[in-house]
């Protein structure tokens, strides 16, 4: 009986890679795999997703942002920045823009109309630009989605210290799309400093501090992680389209086969916790609700090398999937 299960499980987990294409259920043979109940995946070729770059467009298109490593002179590699557009249903490319740089972006976030981009960098780490790398600042950009750059700035890091993982700022837009705030507020249209001190900026996909309980409301959630989980000091959350849920992403270091994340969505309003799903692989610092199906999208984290690819997967955010 356990070697015919065991045939089972690896016969399962071989339709699996051989339709992986561009997307594939994760279902029951992705739980055996140690998806923690994923429910689809997304192949990302010649990308690796590094920071909090999963958006959602103006038309409902999934906009991944990170890294497409290739190989370079002396066996080094360049770390090239470039955002692909995919389809939310199929996880097909439908676009993708080089930005012409080498880095590490961080943080990626759409103009309300969706036809800007702005991309923040790591501060731990080299942001190739014109007049050469500044040590001691945070590099923000504004693109057009097809990868123009319309201006970019630094912020210095004795204004805005970056934390331990390279996040110096929030960075995000005005509603109406004319303003992109990065600590201090800058115009959309021509890159100026328009206000000098730091902003407060609500964010549906905010960074919380990490402990046994949250506040995103009114009511406490309690994130009832597993025994001896110990996460980062900052959780990533996202927030439903309606306002009413928050998912949140717990990541921690640990050994092989071990739990790596855990993600937990609760109703904001009751506390109550409507889906847990551990997980024993490495992710990204990012979690976005799907704008089609009742669930939440992470990313694998790829490895460092020429060639690498990489993988979203859809998680449920409740009863309906």
């Amino acid at each position: 009986m356990t070697r015919a299960l065991l045939l089972v499980v690896l016969l399962l987990l071989g339709a699996g890679g051989a339709g992986f294409a561009l997307s594939r259920p994760c279902g029951w043979a992705g739980w055996v795999a140690g998806g923690g109940g994923c429910l689809a995946a997304f192949a990302l070729r010649d990308l690796v997703v590094t920071g909090d770059t999963l958006a959602t467009d103006a038309q409902g298109r999934l906009v991944v942002g990170g890294i497409d490593y290739r190989p370079g002179r002396r066996d080094r590699m360049q770390a090239q920045m470039v955002v692909a557009t995919l389809d939310p249903a199929t996880g097909a490319e439908i676009a993708r823009a080089d930005l012409g740089m080498q880095g590490r972006p961080e943080q990626l976030r759409l103009s309300p109309d969706g036809t800007a981009m702005a991309i923040s960098c790591n501060a731990l780490y080299t942001c190739d630009l014109p007049g050469g790398s500044q040590p001691r600042e945070t590099r923000v950009m504004l693109f057009d989605r097809d990868g123009e750059r319309r201006w970019f700035a630094g912020i210095e890091h004795r204004h805005a210290p970056p934390d331990a993982d390279g996040r110096a700022f929030d960075l995000g837009f005005l509603p109406s799309g004319n303003v992109v705030f990065a600590h201090v507020a800058f115009d959309a249209a021509s890159g100026q400093v328009i206000l000098t001190r730091q902003q407060p900026l609500p964010d549906p996909n905010a960074r919380l501090p990490a402990g046994a309980e949250i506040r995103p409301g009114d009511t406490a959630l309690a994130l009832d992680l597993p025994d001896d989980f110990i996460p980062f000091l900052r959780l990533d959350s996202a927030r439903s389209p309606d306002g009413d849920r928050i998912a949140i992403l717990a990541r921690r270091f640990s050994g092989p086969g071990k739990l790596r994340a855990a993600i937990r969505i609760h109703d904001i309003a009751s506390g109550r916790l409507l889906a847990a799903h551990d997980i024993d692989r490495e992710l990204a610092p990012a979690i976005l609700w799907h704008p089609q199906r009742d669930a939440v999208i992470v990313a694998l984290a790829g490895a460092p090398a020429a060639g690498a690819d990489s993988e979203l997967r859809l998680y449920a955010a409740g009863a309906g999937e």
